[in-house]
């Protein structure tokens, strides 16, 4: 009969859950139970076990800001232990996450200070220029000045008013608050005759080859360019760069063809000033859901807690075919309600998880 009970259980829920975008996986009866929490919450027993008690284990790839999240959820309907872990190579296509897993996972922790700030002034004509607006991610973020406090993959677009009543609108792709694996920035000079010159500075890694790109037509292939005959009217100039190592970084910039100081430069220079200096790499969060109430650890400090996970294992697809890992480990943190209400629980278990982690 308890056999019964929980196939019908799980039957009911994959269907329920299907709705909401998120995974359940088929997991055994719970005579031999293949993921389970046994633990604490501030000193309270807690268990889960998928296949007891309407219990079911979540796998989802998520994206945060940009960003991929790899996430497993254990929950019973009214308590919940979820696990995410950011991917660390988001600038790496197709890459392994498990091969670049650390021995360590530590915590993620929610900025309180900017990660960046885009300004007017700190362009180099900034004295040409009445106002900036910042367009991120397709969104209207401010004028002049606009800081970033979350870590991820932002579109960020200045659209800009020269004092002369023109206007021009450069945007790039930015990466804050994470490693970059390779980067770069490009710079220009126009001669008095109309002649562009173009070049890569401070590549981080071996640049395997570049394409570059005048309003949106393909120019050279070279490392450097030289075009004469500049029209006097402003340009876009686009690197597409490739690196060695496999990534690719887009630049881009506007070209003044008139000489009256309107250029734009490569916005790189925001991403290259991030303000802080510990990245988000494949760090880890625990959400606990109990009583209706969210806590996450990323809400409070747990620098002195680390996770290693003492077993990584294929498990499965999920039903949408995401690759799943069960994995093992022992997990103290303290967690913090979201909405800030309820304050702080200490969280202290042992489990076997399953997370959707990609292997391409």
């Amino acid at each position: 009969m308890r056999r019964e009970r929980a196939l019908i259980a799980f039957i009911v829920g994959a269907l329920i859950m299907t709705s909401c975008n998120k995974q359940t996986v088929d997991v055994p009866q719970s005579t031999d139970p293949v993921f389970r929490v046994d633990g604490t919450v501030d000193g309270t027993p807690l268990t889960l076990v998928a296949g007891d008690n309407n219990a079911f284990m979540f796998t989802q790839l998520k994206e945060e800001q940009g960003v991929p999240v790899y996430s497993g959820k254990l929950s019973d309907g009214n308590t919940a232990i979820e696990i995410e872990i950011f991917d660390g190579m988001i600038d790496m296509p197709m890459h392994n996450a498990l091969n670049n897993f650390p021995s360590e996972f530590i915590f993620a922790r929610k900025s309180t200070t900017p990660l960046a700030v885009f300004s007017k002034d700190l362009f180099p004509n900034a004295s040409l220029i009445n106002t900036v607006n910042w367009i991120i991610d397709g969104v209207s973020a401010g004028t002049n000045d606009v800081e970033i406090t979350d870590p991820g993959v932002y579109g960020v677009c200045a659209q800009i008013l020269f004092n002369d009543g023109t206007s021009n609108e450069l945007c790039s792709e930015l990466i804050l608050g994470y490693e970059r694996h390779a980067n770069c920035q490009i710079k220009h000079f126009l001669s008095q005759n109309g002649t562009l010159s173009a070049w890569v500075v401070d590549p981080q890694v071996e640049i395997e080859k570049i394409e570059w790109r005048l309003d949106n037509a393909l120019v050279s292939t070279d490392s450097e360019i030289s075009l004469a005959d500049i029209t006097p009217y402003n340009h876009v100039l686009r690197a597409d760069v490739f690196f060695v190592n496999g990534v690719r970084r887009t630049k881009n910039m506007i070209v003044d063809g008139s000489l009256s100081g309107k250029f734009i430069d490569d916005l790189t220079m925001f991403e290259t000033g991030t303000l802080a200096v510990l990245n988000r790499d494949f760090n880890i969060r625990v959400k606990l859901e109990e009583d209706g109430v969210t806590y996450s650890s990323d809400l409070v400090s747990n620098d002195l807690n680390a996770v290693v996970f003492d077993e990584i294992s294929y498990y499965g697809k999920d039903a949408t075919g995401n690759t799943v890992y069960k994995v093992r480990a022992h997990i103290v943190a303290n967690v913090k309600d979201v909405q800030g209400v309820n304050g702080t629980k200490l969280l202290d278990f042992q489990t076997s998880f399953g997370i959707a982690i990609p292997k391409n």
